[in-house]
Protein backbone atom coordinates (compact mmCIF):
# COMPACT_ATOMS: atom_id res chain seq x y z
CA UNK A 1 0.00 0.00 0.00
CA UNK A 2 1.45 3.68 -1.15
CA UNK A 3 2.67 5.72 1.31
CA UNK A 4 0.36 8.48 0.11
CA UNK A 5 -2.83 6.38 1.19
CA UNK A 6 -1.11 6.12 4.55
CA UNK A 7 -0.91 9.29 4.82
CA UNK A 8 -4.35 10.14 3.79
CA UNK A 9 -6.08 7.71 6.20
CA UNK A 10 -4.06 8.61 9.05
CA UNK A 11 -4.31 12.53 8.97
CA UNK A 12 -7.89 12.09 8.15
CA UNK A 13 -8.48 9.69 10.67
CA UNK A 14 -6.71 11.92 13.22
CA UNK A 15 -9.33 14.95 12.30
CA UNK A 16 -12.20 12.50 12.81
CA UNK A 17 -11.20 11.42 15.96
CA UNK A 18 -11.16 15.63 17.42
CA UNK A 19 -14.49 15.79 15.76
CA UNK A 20 -16.52 12.65 17.01
CA UNK A 21 -15.29 13.26 20.45
CA UNK A 22 -16.76 16.65 20.45
CA UNK A 23 -19.68 15.56 19.13
CA UNK A 24 -20.00 12.54 21.04
CA UNK A 25 -18.69 13.10 24.69
CA UNK A 26 -22.07 15.27 25.45
CA UNK A 27 -23.92 12.20 24.72
CA UNK A 28 -21.65 9.94 26.65
CA UNK A 29 -21.83 11.97 29.79
CA UNK A 30 -25.52 11.86 29.87
CA UNK A 31 -24.91 8.33 30.05
CA UNK A 32 -22.90 8.56 33.14
CA UNK A 33 -24.69 11.71 34.73
CA UNK A 34 -28.08 11.92 33.35
CA UNK A 35 -27.50 15.86 31.95
CA UNK A 36 -26.75 17.10 28.64
CA UNK A 37 -24.63 19.99 27.76
CA UNK A 38 -23.04 20.28 24.84
CA UNK A 39 -20.49 22.43 26.55
CA UNK A 40 -17.61 19.81 27.78
CA UNK A 41 -15.69 22.14 30.24
CA UNK A 42 -12.03 23.05 30.26
CA UNK A 43 -9.98 20.72 28.26
CA UNK A 44 -7.37 20.42 30.82
CA UNK A 45 -9.01 20.41 34.25
CA UNK A 46 -11.69 17.35 35.06
CA UNK A 47 -14.83 17.83 37.17
CA UNK A 48 -15.86 13.88 37.42
CA UNK A 49 -18.14 13.73 34.69
CA UNK A 50 -15.38 12.25 31.99
CA UNK A 51 -17.05 9.37 30.47
CA UNK A 52 -16.02 5.87 28.83
CA UNK A 53 -17.17 4.28 25.74
CA UNK A 54 -13.88 5.51 24.17
CA UNK A 55 -14.17 2.58 22.04
CA UNK A 56 -17.49 3.88 19.87
CA UNK A 57 -14.71 6.71 18.83
CA UNK A 58 -11.57 4.57 18.31
CA UNK A 59 -13.91 2.02 16.50
CA UNK A 60 -15.99 4.81 13.57
CA UNK A 61 -12.19 5.79 12.96
CA UNK A 62 -11.13 2.51 12.02
CA UNK A 63 -13.94 1.30 10.09
CA UNK A 64 -13.34 5.09 7.97
CA UNK A 65 -9.71 3.70 7.56
CA UNK A 66 -10.51 0.53 6.35
CA UNK A 67 -12.92 1.18 3.95
CA UNK A 68 -11.00 4.01 2.06
CA UNK A 69 -7.81 1.45 2.80
CA UNK A 70 -9.87 -0.79 0.60
CA UNK A 71 -11.54 1.22 -2.00
CA UNK A 72 -8.13 3.27 -2.45
CA UNK A 73 -6.29 -0.53 -2.97
CA UNK A 74 -5.32 -0.90 -6.22
CA UNK A 75 -8.91 0.61 -8.13
CA UNK A 76 -9.05 -1.67 -11.04
CA UNK A 77 -8.47 -4.59 -9.20
CA UNK A 78 -11.30 -3.69 -6.79
CA UNK A 79 -13.65 -3.09 -9.70
CA UNK A 80 -12.63 -5.97 -11.03
CA UNK A 81 -13.33 -8.21 -7.90
CA UNK A 82 -9.69 -9.30 -8.11
CA UNK A 83 -8.87 -7.97 -4.60
CA UNK A 84 -11.06 -9.82 -2.70
CA UNK A 85 -8.55 -11.78 -0.43
CA UNK A 86 -7.35 -8.35 0.46
CA UNK A 87 -11.05 -6.87 1.53
CA UNK A 88 -12.05 -9.87 2.75
CA UNK A 89 -9.28 -10.58 5.02
CA UNK A 90 -9.82 -6.91 6.10
CA UNK A 91 -13.12 -6.93 7.06
CA UNK A 92 -13.08 -10.16 9.00
CA UNK A 93 -10.38 -8.39 11.03
CA UNK A 94 -12.87 -5.70 11.39
CA UNK A 95 -15.55 -7.76 12.40
CA UNK A 96 -14.11 -9.66 14.80
CA UNK A 97 -12.41 -6.13 16.38
CA UNK A 98 -16.30 -4.87 16.16
CA UNK A 99 -17.78 -8.13 17.97
CA UNK A 100 -14.70 -7.44 21.09
CA UNK A 101 -15.66 -3.49 21.17
CA UNK A 102 -19.50 -4.41 21.11
CA UNK A 103 -18.79 -6.10 24.49
CA UNK A 104 -17.09 -3.49 25.67
CA UNK A 105 -19.55 -1.32 24.95
CA UNK A 106 -22.02 -3.61 26.93
CA UNK A 107 -19.46 -3.37 30.36
CA UNK A 108 -19.44 0.11 30.12
CA UNK A 109 -22.61 0.98 29.82
CA UNK A 110 -23.74 -1.02 32.21
CA UNK A 111 -21.36 0.43 34.84
CA UNK A 112 -21.80 4.02 33.88
CA UNK A 113 -25.33 3.50 34.50
CA UNK A 114 -24.68 1.40 37.65
CA UNK A 115 -26.26 -1.17 36.88
CA UNK A 116 -24.28 -4.00 38.44
CA UNK A 117 -21.10 -4.68 37.93
CA UNK A 118 -20.84 -6.11 34.44
CA UNK A 119 -20.21 -9.99 33.14
CA UNK A 120 -18.05 -12.63 35.19
CA UNK A 121 -14.30 -11.90 33.67
CA UNK A 122 -14.25 -15.47 33.03
CA UNK A 123 -17.70 -15.56 30.74
CA UNK A 124 -16.14 -12.01 29.33
CA UNK A 125 -12.96 -14.02 28.42
CA UNK A 126 -14.50 -17.41 27.01
CA UNK A 127 -16.40 -14.60 24.30
CA UNK A 128 -13.23 -13.21 23.59
CA UNK A 129 -11.92 -15.96 23.05
CA UNK A 130 -14.34 -17.59 20.87
CA UNK A 131 -14.48 -14.43 18.57
CA UNK A 132 -10.70 -14.57 18.41
CA UNK A 133 -11.47 -18.56 17.24
CA UNK A 134 -14.26 -17.41 14.62
CA UNK A 135 -11.82 -14.51 12.92
CA UNK A 136 -8.59 -17.46 12.40
CA UNK A 137 -11.35 -19.64 11.11
CA UNK A 138 -12.56 -17.59 8.57
CA UNK A 139 -9.62 -16.23 7.72
CA UNK A 140 -8.23 -19.96 6.64
CA UNK A 141 -10.78 -20.04 4.13
CA UNK A 142 -10.11 -16.57 2.83
CA UNK A 143 -6.48 -16.71 1.65
CA UNK A 144 -5.50 -18.54 4.76
CA UNK A 145 -2.81 -18.28 7.30
CA UNK A 146 0.68 -19.21 8.23
CA UNK A 147 0.49 -21.88 10.64
CA UNK A 148 4.38 -21.66 11.47
CA UNK A 149 5.71 -18.99 13.65
CA UNK A 150 9.12 -17.70 13.01
CA UNK A 151 11.44 -17.27 16.14
CA UNK A 152 14.36 -14.84 16.21
CA UNK A 153 18.26 -15.83 16.36
CA UNK A 154 17.72 -18.23 13.38
CA UNK A 155 15.83 -20.61 15.68
CA UNK A 156 13.69 -20.88 12.81
CA UNK A 157 9.65 -22.57 12.28
CA UNK A 158 7.66 -23.98 14.94
CA UNK A 159 4.95 -25.72 12.62
CA UNK A 160 1.81 -26.00 14.53
CA UNK A 161 -0.77 -26.76 12.13
CA UNK A 162 -4.35 -27.53 12.82
CA UNK A 163 -3.62 -26.89 16.09
CA UNK A 164 -2.65 -22.98 15.55
CA UNK A 165 -6.52 -22.54 15.25
CA UNK A 166 -6.98 -22.97 19.11
CA UNK A 167 -3.41 -21.65 20.33
CA UNK A 168 -3.10 -18.61 18.62
CA UNK A 169 -6.82 -17.46 19.49
CA UNK A 170 -5.73 -17.92 23.00
CA UNK A 171 -2.65 -16.26 22.54
CA UNK A 172 -4.95 -13.13 21.25
CA UNK A 173 -7.32 -13.25 24.23
CA UNK A 174 -4.19 -12.84 26.82
CA UNK A 175 -3.07 -10.24 24.54
CA UNK A 176 -6.10 -8.22 24.33
CA UNK A 177 -6.53 -8.44 28.38
CA UNK A 178 -3.10 -7.84 28.89
CA UNK A 179 -3.86 -4.29 27.20
CA UNK A 180 -7.14 -3.86 29.08
CA UNK A 181 -4.75 -4.41 32.20
CA UNK A 182 -2.36 -2.25 30.73
CA UNK A 183 -4.83 0.83 30.13
CA UNK A 184 -6.43 0.44 33.99
CA UNK A 185 -6.90 -2.75 36.42
CA UNK A 186 -10.27 -3.91 36.49
CA UNK A 187 -11.85 -0.93 34.64
CA UNK A 188 -11.18 1.31 37.68
CA UNK A 189 -9.74 4.75 35.51
CA UNK A 190 -8.47 6.04 38.94
CA UNK A 191 -5.65 3.29 38.69
CA UNK A 192 -4.60 4.59 35.22
CA UNK A 193 -2.44 6.78 33.32
CA UNK A 194 -4.80 9.02 30.99
CA UNK A 195 -3.47 8.18 27.47
CA UNK A 196 -1.15 5.35 28.39
CA UNK A 197 -2.93 2.96 26.16
CA UNK A 198 -3.35 5.12 22.91
CA UNK A 199 0.11 6.33 23.02
CA UNK A 200 1.42 2.46 23.29
CA UNK A 201 -0.64 1.69 20.65
CA UNK A 202 0.43 4.29 18.66
CA UNK A 203 3.95 3.36 18.92
CA UNK A 204 3.12 -0.38 18.43
CA UNK A 205 1.28 0.25 15.27
CA UNK A 206 4.04 2.84 14.16
CA UNK A 207 6.64 0.05 14.61
CA UNK A 208 4.43 -2.63 13.03
CA UNK A 209 3.60 -0.52 10.18
CA UNK A 210 7.18 0.48 9.26
CA UNK A 211 8.74 -3.24 9.83
CA UNK A 212 6.00 -4.21 7.15
CA UNK A 213 7.20 -1.73 4.87
CA UNK A 214 10.56 -2.55 5.18
CA UNK A 215 10.65 -6.52 5.36
CA UNK A 216 8.03 -8.27 3.53
CA UNK A 217 4.28 -7.30 4.84
CA UNK A 218 0.64 -8.04 4.15
CA UNK A 219 -0.55 -5.23 2.77
CA UNK A 220 -4.11 -5.99 5.09
CA UNK A 221 -2.00 -6.04 8.20
CA UNK A 222 -0.63 -2.88 7.01
CA UNK A 223 -3.88 -0.86 7.01
CA UNK A 224 -4.54 -1.74 9.97
CA UNK A 225 -1.66 -0.90 11.84
CA UNK A 226 -2.30 2.67 10.08
CA UNK A 227 -5.65 2.79 11.22
CA UNK A 228 -5.06 1.65 14.87
CA UNK A 229 -2.21 4.68 15.00
CA UNK A 230 -4.75 7.16 13.61
CA UNK A 231 -7.45 6.07 15.39
CA UNK A 232 -5.55 6.15 18.60
CA UNK A 233 -3.69 9.94 17.78
CA UNK A 234 -7.23 10.91 17.32
CA UNK A 235 -8.57 9.51 20.47
CA UNK A 236 -5.93 11.00 22.45
CA UNK A 237 -7.17 14.86 21.75
CA UNK A 238 -9.51 13.68 24.44
CA UNK A 239 -7.83 11.08 26.37
CA UNK A 240 -4.46 12.69 26.62
CA UNK A 241 -4.01 13.79 30.31
CA UNK A 242 -6.28 15.00 31.83
CA UNK A 243 -8.31 13.56 30.19
CA UNK A 244 -12.45 14.05 28.98
CA UNK A 245 -13.40 10.85 27.19
CA UNK A 246 -11.94 7.53 28.67
CA UNK A 247 -10.83 4.22 26.72
CA UNK A 248 -13.27 2.52 28.95
CA UNK A 249 -13.78 -1.34 28.18
CA UNK A 250 -15.10 -0.90 25.10
CA UNK A 251 -11.59 1.30 23.77
CA UNK A 252 -9.22 -1.42 25.82
CA UNK A 253 -11.22 -4.47 23.67
CA UNK A 254 -11.16 -2.30 20.42
CA UNK A 255 -7.19 -1.73 20.88
CA UNK A 256 -6.71 -4.82 21.95
CA UNK A 257 -8.14 -6.44 19.24
CA UNK A 258 -7.01 -4.35 16.42
CA UNK A 259 -3.33 -4.79 17.87
CA UNK A 260 -3.58 -8.54 18.08
CA UNK A 261 -5.51 -8.59 14.36
CA UNK A 262 -2.80 -6.68 12.71
CA UNK A 263 -0.48 -9.28 14.10
CA UNK A 264 -1.91 -12.18 12.95
CA UNK A 265 -2.99 -10.47 9.38
CA UNK A 266 0.93 -9.78 9.59
CA UNK A 267 1.77 -13.80 9.87
CA UNK A 268 4.86 -12.84 12.11
CA UNK A 269 3.12 -13.59 15.22
CA UNK A 270 6.68 -13.40 17.52
CA UNK A 271 6.63 -9.51 16.30
CA UNK A 272 3.54 -8.90 19.52
CA UNK A 273 6.19 -9.87 22.34
CA UNK A 274 8.56 -7.22 20.72
CA UNK A 275 6.08 -4.60 19.40
CA UNK A 276 3.89 -4.73 22.59
CA UNK A 277 7.34 -4.59 24.95
CA UNK A 278 5.08 -1.94 27.57
CA UNK A 279 2.11 -4.17 27.12
CA UNK A 280 3.68 -7.33 27.85
CA UNK A 281 5.54 -5.91 30.90
CA UNK A 282 2.78 -4.02 32.64
CA UNK A 283 0.55 -7.60 31.98
CA UNK A 284 3.80 -9.65 34.07
CA UNK A 285 4.06 -7.26 36.73
CA UNK A 286 0.25 -7.66 37.06
CA UNK A 287 0.23 -11.67 37.27
CA UNK A 288 3.41 -11.44 39.38
CA UNK A 289 1.66 -9.72 41.93
CA UNK A 290 -1.53 -11.10 42.10
CA UNK A 291 0.99 -14.59 42.04
CA UNK A 292 2.80 -13.03 45.01
CA UNK A 293 -0.46 -11.61 47.46
CA UNK A 294 -2.23 -15.10 46.44
CA UNK A 295 1.03 -16.99 48.18
CA UNK A 296 2.24 -14.92 50.62
CA UNK A 297 -0.57 -12.52 51.04
CA UNK A 298 1.97 -9.36 50.34
CA UNK A 299 2.19 -6.48 47.35
CA UNK A 300 5.01 -6.95 45.58
CA UNK A 301 4.08 -3.08 43.83
CA UNK A 302 2.08 -0.11 45.68
CA UNK A 303 -0.37 -0.97 42.56
CA UNK A 304 -1.85 -3.89 40.60
CA UNK A 305 0.21 -2.98 37.69
CA UNK A 306 3.65 -1.32 37.00
CA UNK A 307 2.51 2.31 35.76
CA UNK A 308 0.00 2.26 39.02
CA UNK A 309 2.82 1.58 40.69
CA UNK A 310 5.07 4.20 39.10
CA UNK A 311 2.21 6.57 39.70
CA UNK A 312 2.16 6.08 43.49
CA UNK A 313 5.33 6.88 43.74
CA UNK A 314 4.65 10.18 42.72
CA UNK A 315 5.28 9.70 39.07
CA UNK A 316 2.64 11.98 36.79
CA UNK A 317 1.20 10.84 33.91
CA UNK A 318 3.29 12.06 31.27
CA UNK A 319 6.38 11.12 33.20
CA UNK A 320 4.89 7.62 33.50
CA UNK A 321 3.85 7.67 29.33
CA UNK A 322 7.23 8.76 28.78
CA UNK A 323 8.80 6.12 30.87
CA UNK A 324 6.25 3.19 28.68
CA UNK A 325 6.85 5.22 25.56
CA UNK A 326 10.80 4.50 25.76
CA UNK A 327 9.79 0.49 26.58
CA UNK A 328 7.40 0.63 23.70
CA UNK A 329 10.13 2.95 21.15
CA UNK A 330 12.78 0.34 22.22
CA UNK A 331 10.23 -2.70 21.10
CA UNK A 332 9.35 -1.28 17.85
CA UNK A 333 12.86 -0.86 16.72
CA UNK A 334 13.06 -4.54 17.92
CA UNK A 335 9.75 -5.27 15.46
CA UNK A 336 11.14 -3.69 12.73
CA UNK A 337 14.65 -5.74 12.82
CA UNK A 338 12.44 -8.83 12.97
CA UNK A 339 10.73 -8.19 9.99
CA UNK A 340 13.43 -7.24 7.84
CA UNK A 341 15.04 -10.72 9.05
CA UNK A 342 11.75 -12.56 8.28
CA UNK A 343 12.23 -11.17 5.27
CA UNK A 344 15.28 -13.35 4.72
CA UNK A 345 14.03 -16.37 5.86
CA UNK A 346 11.88 -18.78 3.95
CA UNK A 347 9.77 -21.87 5.40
Amino acid sequence: MSWSVQAVILGCEMVLGYVLGRVFIPYFRRIKTGKFDLYIGDRFAKDGSEPKFGGVVIMLCVIFGVVTGVIFYDSEAVLSLESREFSGRAFIALGGVLMLTAIGLLEDYVKEKKLGIGMKPLYKFFMEYLICIGVCAALRYCGGLQTAVLLPFHLGYIQFGRLFYLLYPLFMTVGINMVKVHDCAGGKTDTGADGLCAVTAVIFSAGLSSGLAAGVGSDAAQLFAVCTMGAAGGFLFWGCSPAKLYLGESGALALGGLMTAAVLLSGEYFVFLLAGAAVIVDGICAFLQYIVFKARKKLLLKGYTLHEHLQKNGHGDFAVIGIFSVISAAGAAAAIAFFIYSGKISI
